[in-house]
């Protein structure tokens, strides 16, 4: 067997409640077109552009989704965290939920990232490079690998996120990853499919050698 997990924590320092706030500000981009939309059908007798004029901006909103989560601007919270080397090789922009939370609170309700970061696949290990977490997992270490859907906050249609806990360590909870670099829908949906696939592809590797 690898080495152990290796978990480390400390003070947020990236993910603070004035960061969240400005990825929040992100989301008057779907919400503004969508309440203009509403202002105009109200305006316009009823009829089939008055059904069809909402259903497309919410539709183009719901495409630029991983946008208006503010996107953009966490890569640019996280890019001094960005690992050393080649840039190539710097990994996923990808936020993690711990279970249990390791926020609490009010924060734990109005937010579902406990941290942000960069996930890397090593020629050993994933390598998680947080604000306030870094998490290093031997392959052989991982244990209950999923694939699940983001659930009601992002529609059902954001990218699929990575779950998978520690063998040996049932203390530390289960990890759970969502990439947050894309800013349409179609690539967060690829992007987290790749993420999860290049885990499952690692961890099945280390089993046949084993």
């Amino acid at each position: 067997m690898d080495s152990p997990p290796v978990i480390q924590t400390r003070d947020p320092a990236v993910l603070t409640t004035a960061a969240i706030l400005g990825m929040s500000l992100f989301g008057l981009f779907l919400i503004v077109p969508v309440l203009i939309s509403m202002m105009i059908v109200s305006i316009l007798q009823f009829g089939i552009p008055s059904f069809l004029i909402p259903l497309a901006i919410i539709a183009l909103a719901t495409f630029f989704l991983p946008f208006g989560f503010g996107n953009a601007y966490l890569k640019r919270l996280v890019e001094p965290l960005r690992p050393s080397g080649d840039p190539k090789e710097a990994g996923y922009v990808v936020q993690l939920t711990r279970n249990p939370r390791q926020r609490s609170g009010l924060w734990a309700v109005i937010e579902d990232a406990d941290d942000i970061g960069w996930l890397q696949f090593t020629d050993s290990a994933v390598v998680f490079t947080g604000d306030s977490l870094r998490l290093r997992v031997p392959y052989d270490r991982v244990r209950d690998l999923k694939k699940r859907n983001a659930g009601w906050r992002s529609l059902f249609a954001y990218g699929p996120q990575t779950m998978f806990s520690l063998a040996e360590m049932p203390e530390a909870g289960a990890f759970l990853f969502a990439e947050r670099s894309s800013y349409v829908i179609p690539t967060s949906r690829k992007v987290g499919l790749e993420i999860y696939t290049r885990l499952q592809e690692k961890t099945s590797a280390q089993k046949r050698v084993e």
